[in-house]
């Protein structure tokens, strides 16, 4: 994962409320349809995920992702596709916790308008090798309740061989 330094500027809630209701009234649905159509969720998600995708529905187990944070910039910008990442639900949730809130824990305290250095992770429009990882071992932890000890490490094995050979 690629990290970037960034300066994050605290914006009234007014603001960072319209940012999201416009970003979830408008831009994810069309973000969801525009990967579909451009096939990039081939090899990541099922025939019928991609069908649904093309409707501008997810996958339960996906989010989008805004990399450069709603609540950090007054631009119409942040909603841009270029600022959007479809990332595994884990995988959003580790980096919200780990990431960006130690970073953003006292941005509460300043008046709005103040700024403050922040580390972003970039990620592709689709982090395909997070979402195959992430559902290979969920995959394998449901497979480990079921069978007892029995492993499968050959499917995550080929799995994660097949998402490095597709983002090649």
């Amino acid at each position: 994962m690629k990290f970037v330094e960034t300066v994050f500027t605290k914006i009234p809630p007014e603001v960072r409320k319209h940012h999201r209701r416009f970003f979830e009234r408008h831009v994810r649905k069309m973000f969801i349809k525009y990967l579909a159509y451009t096939n990039q969720f081939d090899g990541v998600l099922t025939e019928k995920e991609i069908e649904q995708a093309k409707l501008g529905y997810l996958p339960a187990d996906l989010d989008v992702h805004h990399i450069f944070p709603i609540a950090g910039n007054a631009s119409d910008d942040v909603n841009s596709f270029t600022n959007l990442s479809v990332l595994h639900k884990t995988t959003h949730v580790k980096i919200n916790k780990e990431i960006f809130a130690p970073q953003l824990k006292e941005i509460d305290k300043l008046p709005d308008g103040s700024d403050i250095v922040i580390i972003i992770p970039i990620f592709d429009a689709v982090d395909a090798e997070g979402i195959l990882r992430a559902r290979l071992e969920m995959k394998h932890k449901h497979q480990h309740k079921q069978k007892g000890n029995t492993s499968n490490s050959v499917d995550l094995a080929l799995l994660l061989q097949a998402s490095k050979t597709r983002l090649a």
